[in-house]
């Protein structure tokens, strides 16, 4: 399987909420990867298992997670592909601050941009 068909199954299992199986099929990437794109990928890989914990109600470990996330997402910016890094942020911090009021949380699907 190839570098990009790796990445696009980690968005699959993200956008089905398989948290947990997007985090392995990034972490393999990401343990080749190096520079911008290895800051991106750890930020990625952090939001998933953020929402994994969320889901498991593991509130504390998801926002540390998710604070950590927006850092590497913000190193990682120059290699982001098709993922609008913007839209991305936006959807992390709406669901800390959803964590935070003890609100539904707004579990979300990894914003993409149009192809073609």
């Amino acid at each position: 399987m190839s570098e990009e068909e790796k990445f696009e199954k980690g968005c699959e299992h993200f956008d089905n909420e398989e948290y947990f199986e997007a985090h392995e099929v990034w972490e393999e990437l990401w343990m080749e990867a190096s520079g911008p794109r290895h800051a991106f990928l750890q930020g990625i890989i952090q939001t998933s298992v953020a929402l994994h914990h969320a889901r498991n109600n593991n509130f504390s470990g998801a926002r540390k997670l998710l604070a950590r996330a927006l850092g590497y997402l913000e190193k990682g910016q120059s290699e982001s592909g098709d993922v609008e890094l913007d839209k991305l942020k936006d959807c992390i911090l709406d669901f800390a601050n959803a964590m935070e009021r003890n609100e539904t949380l707004p579990f979300f699907r990894l914003p993409r941009s149009q192809k073609g």
